[in-house]
């Protein structure tokens, strides 16, 4: 589970989806900003860069039967 520490700076009370702020994963030091509930929404979203990802080859298993001739 990740840890983020978000801090908001400004909230447009007509639009509610209007926000500026930052997000900073804990533990790292990059800090992404956003403009609206979506982009933080999007951001927070995101996989971990660094999970680990399957990166070995997919193998397509070719039936055997009547119909392969060699």
């Amino acid at each position: 589970m990740e840890s983020y520490i978000v801090r908001l700076y400004r909230r447009d009370t007509e639009q509610a989806g209007n926000l500026v702020g930052l997000v900073e994963t804990v533990g790292q030091e990059q800090q992404r900003p956003f403009h609206t509930a979506d982009e933080l929404v999007a951001i927070l979203s995101e996989p971990h860069p660094h999970q680990v990802r399957n990166t070995q080859p997919v193998l397509k298993i070719i039936g055997t039967g009547k119909g392969n001739t060699r």
